[in-house]
C-alpha cells in the first residue's frame, strides 16, 4: 500500500509540475474570435506561423458574422467562457471594459517594453481606461469617396480632386444619372452606414453626433440635419441617388456601386479589396468633398482592436498570442495583401503600394483631418434608435428634422441614464 501511495503521490507531483509548468510556457490551447471572413487568409496563415514558434500553443480560431458577434461575445462573457482573444471596437469597449471582461494588457506593454505610441493616440486612448491600456488597435479607418474611372470617361466629366465640396458633388452626380440599357445609372450613392457615410458630413458641417463631454446628442443640431437633408434631398429631389428603399433591399447598399450602377459613393479603407475585387481598374478614391458652410472635410476615424479575455486560464499563452497579433511583422501581412490600414507605425506604406492603380494614400492624407467615432457606455442603445429613425428618413416616410429631433430627444433620456 505504501508502494501505491507513494507512485500515486509521485505521480500528482509530475502532474502539478507540468501544470505548473504549461502555466509558465503558455502551453495548451488558446481560442480566438473575430467577424471578419476577408482577413481569414492573412490571420491562417499567421496564425501557422504562430504555432510554429510556439509548437506547444494551439490556436483554435472562430470567425463570427458580425451579426452574431457580439451576442457570441455578451453571451460567453457572462458565462465565464469568452475566447482567449478576441476583436473589439470602439463602441462596445466602454461595455466590456466597465465589466472588467478584458484583459489589462497595461503590465505586459510595461514588462515587454511595447510602447503604445507606435498605435495611432487616439485609437489608443478610445481603447485605454484609467491610464491603462485594454486593447491594441490592428488597423484604423478613414473616409474617401470612391468613383468609377469608366462612367467618368465615358462622360468626359474629370475625376473628383480635393477642390470639390458638396456643391459640385451634387453637380456631378445629377449629369452621372442617366437610363441604360442595363437599367438606371445614378450619380451619386448615399449609403446609411454612419461611420462610412452620414457621420462623416454631419461633422465636417459643423454639427456633432456627440457633444464633448458625452452628455448631450448632437442630432438636432442644425448643422447635422442639414447635413442628412443634402444626402436625403439627392434621392428624392435631385433624383440622382438611389433611394433609401432601393438600399435596404441589398445585403449592403454599397452593392449598387460594385455592380457598377452607381458612379460615387463614400467608402471606409476596409472596403478597398471589396471595391478592387468588383471593379478592378475603374475604380479610384478621392478625399471627401468639403462642406460649402464650413469650407472643411472631415473623416470619421476607427478602428478595430485585438483584446484579451480577463478571466482567460491561459494569461501566458494570452499574452503571446496577442504580442504577435499586435506586432509590426503582423500589421506588414494585413499591409502586404490590401486588406485594412495596419496600425503599427511605419507599415502603412506597403498598404499604399497594394493596389498600384488606386490612389490609397487619400485615405492617410484624411489623417490631417479626422475625427473621432463617438462613443458612450451606451452606444449600442442610442445607435438603435438612430439607426430606426434614420431608415424612416432614407426611405421617405419621415422628415429629416423630426427624425433626427426624435433620435436626439431619445439619446438624451439615455445619455442621461449613464454613470
Amino acid at each position: 500500500m505504501k508502494r501505491i501511495a507513494t507512485c500515486l503521490l509521485l505521480g500528482l507531483a509530475v502532474i502539478a509540475l507540468a501544470n505548473g509548468q504549461a502555466k509558465k510556457t503558455g502551453e495548451g490551447t488558446l481560442e480566438l474570435m473575430y467577424w471578419d471572413n476577408v482577413q481569414k487568409p492573412v490571420i491562417d496563415k499567421a496564425l501557422a506561423d504562430f504555432t510554429a514558434q510556439n509548437p506547444k500553443i494551439k490556436v483554435n480560431a472562430t470567425v463570427i458574422p458580425w451579426g452574431q458577434y457580439w451576442q457570441k461575445l455578451q453571451t460567453t462573457t457572462f458565462a465565464g467562457n469568452a475566447p482567449d482573444v478576441f476583436w473589439m471596437n470602439v463602441p462596445n469597449f466602454p461595455k466590456y471594459s466597465s465589466a472588467n471582461a478584458l484583459l489589462n494588457l497595461q503590465p505586459m506593454l510595461q514588462r515587454e517594453k511595447i510602447d503604445p505610441v507606435v498605435y495611432p493616440t487616439d485609437l489608443i486612448k478610445k481603447y485605454s481606461k484609467d491610464s491603462n491600456v485594454y486593447a491594441i488597435p490592428e488597423q484604423f479607418d478613414t473616409i474617401a469617396l470612391a468613383y468609377n474611372k469608366k462612367m467618368f470617361d465615358e462622360a468626359k466629366i474629370p475625376y473628383p480632386d480635393e477642390s470639390w465640396d458638396w456643391n459640385k458633388l451634387r453637380e456631378v452626380a445629377i449629369k452621372l444619372t442617366k437610363d441604360t440599357p442595363q437599367g438606371k445609372q445614378y450619380g451619386f450613392l448615399a449609403t446609411y452606414g454612419n461611420q462610412n457615410g452620414y457621420y462623416n458630413f454631419m461633422v465636417m458641417n459643423g454639427g456633432e453626433i456627440l457633444s464633448a463631454d458625452g452628455k448631450k446628442s448632437g442630432f438636432d443640431k442644425k448643422a447635422s440635419i442639414d447635413a442628412i437633408k443634402f444626402l436625403i434631398n439627392l434621392m428624392y429631389i435631385d433624383k440622382c441617388a438611389p433611394t433609401g428603399q432601393q438600399l435596404y433591399e441589398l445585403n449592403q447598399p454599397e452593392d449598387m456601386f460594385n455592380s457598377g450602377k452607381a458612379a460615387m459613393v463614400t467608402i471606409g479603407s476596409w472596403m478597398v479589396p471589396t471595391v478592387y475585387g468588383a471593379l478592378g481598374k475603374d475604380v479610384d478614391v478621392a478625399p471627401l468633398p468639403k462642406s460649402p458652410a464650413t469650407g472643411t472635410r472631415k473623416s470619421i476615424i476607427h478602428g478595430l482592436a485585438w483584446a484579451g479575455y480577463a478571466k482567460t486560464k491561459n494569461p501566458i499563452g494570452t499574452e503571446k498570442l496577442l504580442q504577435f497579433l499586435i506586432s509590426k511583422d503582423f500589421s506588414q501581412r494585413l499591409a502586404q495583401s490590401a486588406i485594412t490600414i495596419p496600425s503599427y507605425e511605419g507599415t502603412v506604406d506597403a498598404w499604399v503600394k497594394a493596389v498600384p492603380s488606386m490612389n490609397l494614400k487619400v485615405f492617410i492624407d484624411a489623417l490631417k483631418y479626422t475625427s473621432p467615432y463617438p462613443v458612450s457606455k451606451k452606444t449600442a442603445e442610442w445607435q438603435a434608435v438612430e439607426a430606426r429613425e434614420l431608415k424612416d428618413a432614407w426611405c421617405n416616410n419621415k422628415s429629416p428634422e423630426d427624425a433626427m429631433n426624435t433620435v436626439a430627444k431619445e439619446m438624451d433620456a439615455i445619455l442621461a441614464t449613464e454613470k
